[in-house]
């Protein structure tokens, strides 16, 4: 019995290291996106800044 308990212990941290692991693949890949979104933000403005808004973008009121 104590081995039983023992092998279902591992697979309990095998499972969870490895939710783990696909959590922080995650977490890596929103900061990409964020970090890329950010970027074109800044291209955005400064596009702006240099050329004015776009013709067919509607002002704001």
């Amino acid at each position: 019995m104590h081995r039983k308990q023992h092998n279902q212990k591992y697979w309990r941290h095998l499972s969870e290291k490895n939710e783990v692991d696909r959590l922080k693949e995650e977490l890596a890949k929103k900061n990409q996106e964020l970090h890329e979104t950010k970027l074109e933000l800044e291209i955005t403005k400064k596009s702006l800044a240099l050329f004015g808004p776009s013709k067919h973008v509607p002002k704001r009121k």
